[in-house]
């Protein structure tokens, strides 16, 4: 992921990445009393709006 998003900077495509520590993987969208990683659903529907997937 870290490749890809060093890329993406190299290439001036504007990019954002998210690592959330001890978190594990697979987290989905189940609640989760882990304050960093509870917040990313409203982190995804802000980039979709922002990028015009989702309406304003």
């Amino acid at each position: 992921m870290a490749q890809l998003y060093l890329k993406y900077q190299q290439l001036q495509v504007p990019a954002e990445l998210h690592i959330y520590a001890g978190v594990g993987h697979g987290f989905g969208l189940r609640s989760t009393n882990e304050a960093a990683v509870a917040d990313w659903p409203r982190q995804v529907r802000l980039w979709l709006r922002e990028i015009g997937i989702l309406k304003k």
